[in-house]
């Protein structure tokens, strides 16, 4: 009797153990298939597989269309159908946001949409002007020079070191480098960065109408002096040496440099593509992140399919895999896609990019998004990595040679003047 008993309870507990065993494993199923996107089908008695649509965006509560129908708020996850839905975002005081998706099952598309405003307030960042204002490629301080302070001594050579603080809480002023002297009046000087943006060449022209391309023999010629500078200490009379004779010799420094900080870079592209960033791109500018690069195609190319195993949530824009000659591309490195932005012919500011640091002055990465701002139809535009959404961010008066993205990503600097007698001053443009 009492091995029946002892019999009946292992078997009680051998059915708990696998009841509950059982139990956890449909469970994870149950769960991983919820995950994956399956839904019950109530009426087919059947699960169904959805796709995942996180409406994520910047700044949040957002109102969310789909095909034109107001669906949720930002941020949201929304399980659908497989299909093509036609995404809208929008909030009060900025501008719409819209894209052409494809949703497919199993898989998660994420919107990460960053909202620009729809009406930019303007700061000013220098007071007393600002002559040929120059970023460095680190895009974290800009020189330039002052001819209309108050005090003579006032005027000169200048840097603004660009601060990434929130909310603005630390801004830097102005620091004068230089004052004028009697033979060196920084008004009329030009300024170039070296590649790690560690110096400065402020240089003279004989012939101001001349402008070959920096570096280049006949640019060397056309030079009546040059000084090489540290972008943050001021320096007295007797410190400034010109530099002129050695001109050559700094390119070559300076070409080493550059190609050091770029093979860097390069070997992060998947094989393949490096021959073709290499051989086939005027200039390569990458996106603060690094995992995309936009360059320039100076001759047709080939990319070949499925370079890496691309992601199950892949871009499903359409992509341009067939370069052209002149056009402008931007290759997401993780992602394995290319997408066409726009032509260069249709910029309206010609390249202007030294032989050094290849950095065009009419097109930039907007730090920490996915998007690109560039000139065009004197205006200042931005658009998506994937040639989506070009929006206009500003159309008033700037000096095209002087467009820069704040280290924030949250501002631009552009070069203007509220009225034709006052002088050109650097301004900070909220666009977010």
């Amino acid at each position: 009797m009492k091995k029946f008993k002892s019999s009946i309870s292992e078997y009680k507990s051998i059915l708990i153990l696998s009841s509950t065993f059982a139990f956890v494993i449909l469970g994870t199923l149950a769960i991983s298939l919820f995950i994956r996107g399956y839904r019950p089908d109530f009426k087919n008695k059947l699960l169904t597989p959805t796709g995942l649509l996180s409406t994520t965006s910047l700044p949040k509560s957002a109102s969310v269309y789909l095909n034109d129908r107001l669906t949720t708020a930002t941020d949201d996850t929304l399980n659908l159908p497989p299909g093509d839905y036609k995404v809208k975002i929008q909030k009060d005081g900025y501008l719409p946001w819209e894209k052409e998706i494809t949703l497919k099952k199993e898989t998660v598309y994420q919107t990460n949409t960053h909202l620009f405003r729809s009406v930019p307030d303007l700061n000013p960042l220098t007071l007393s002007g600002s002559i040929n204002p120059t970023l460095s490629p680190d895009g974290t301080k800009v020189i330039y020079s002052v001819a209309s302070a108050s005090a003579s001594t006032d005027n000169g050579l200048y840097s603004l070191a660009l601060t990434n603080s929130p909310l603005n809480i630390v801004r830097s002023s102005p620091k004068q480098l230089s004052q004028n002297y009697k033979n060196i009046n920084w008004s009329a000087a030009h300024f170039t960065f070296s590649p790690d943006s560690q110096k400065v060449l402020a240089y003279f022209k004989k012939d101001s109408d001349l402008n070959p391309t920096i570096f280049s023999n006949e640019w060397i010629q056309n030079i009546s002096s040059a000084y090489l500078l540290n972008p943050q200490d001021p320096v007295s009379q007797n410190d400034l040496l010109d530099v002129t004779l050695r001109l050559s010799i700094i390119k070559l420094e300076w070409q080493e440099t550059h190609q050091k900080l770029t093979a860097a870079k390069l070997d992060k592209l998947p094989k393949l593509f490096q021959n073709i960033a290499s051989e086939s791109a005027a200039f390569i500018l990458w996106s603060t992140e690094e995992d995309k690069i936009t360059y320039l195609a100076n001759s047709d190319a080939t990319i070949p399919q499925n370079i890496i195993t691309p992601p199950p949530a892949q871009s499903t824009q359409i992509q341009e895999r067939e370069i052209k000659a002149g056009h402008i591309y931007v290759y997401d490195i993780e992602d394995d896609t290319n997408f066409h932005i726009t032509d260069s012919k249709d910029l309206s500011s010609n390249p202007n990019y030294s032989e050094i640091n290849n950095q065009p002055v009419f097109l930039s990465w907007l730090p920490y998004s996915h998007h690109l701002t560039f000139l065009k139809d004197n205006q200042i535009k931005v658009i998506e990595y994937d040639g989506t959404n070009e929006l206009n961010l500003y159309a008033g008066q700037f000096d095209p040679r002087a467009v820069f993205p704040y280290p924030d990503g949250n501002k631009l600097i552009i070069l203007t003047h509220p009225y034709d007698t006052a002088p050109e001053n650097l301004y900070a443009i909220s666009i977010k």
